[in-house]
C-alpha cells in the first residue's frame, strides 16, 4: 500500500523523514538508522512488518515481551495472488484485509502460527 493510502487510515504515521531533517538523515550511517528504527518499532502502538527478516523477529519478540500486542506480519503469499488477479487500490485493501482478520484476537495479536510444524508458505 503507497504510503497517502496507510495515511489517509490511520492518521499518526511516524516516518524517519517526519523524524529527521534531511541534513540529519544524510549524516546518519546505516547502524544509526536501523537502531532508530529499533526503537521507534518496539515503543509503538502498533507494528506492520512487511518483512519477515531478523529485524522484524527480533521487534516481534521485544514487542511481546513488553506486552505489545498489536503487531502484524503482512502475508507476502496473500498480497502475491491477490495482485495476480488484478486487485488495485480499494478492493486489494479490501482483500488483504480479509485475509488478515483472523491475525488479531482481543487483546492480543500475532500473525504466527501456534505450530511452525503446520505452516506454509
Amino acid at each position: 500500500m503507497e504510503s497517502e493510502g496507510l495515511t489517509s487510515i490511520y492518521t499518526n504515521v511516524v516516518t524517519k523523514s517526519s523524524l529527521l531533517s534531511g541534513e540529519d538523515s544524510k549524516s546518519m550511517h546505516g547502524n544509526t538508522k536501523a537502531a532508530l528504527d529499533y526503537h521507534v518499532s518496539i515503543n509503538s502502538d502498533s507494528y506492520i512488518a512487511t518483512y519477515f527478516g531478523n529485524m522484524d523477529k527480533m521487534v516481534a519478540a521485544m514487542r511481546a515481551f513488553n506486552g505489545l500486542y498489536k503487531t502484524l506480519f503482512l502475508s507476502r503469499r496473500a498480497f502475491a495472488e491477490l495482485t495476480s488477479q488484478g486487485l488495485r487500490c480499494k478492493e486489494l485493501e479490501h482483500a488483504l484485509g480479509k485475509a488478515h482478520k483472523d491475525d488479531f484476537v482481543m487483546g492480543r495479536g500475532s500473525a504466527l502460527p501456534d505450530c511452525f510444524c503446520e505452516f506454509k508458505l
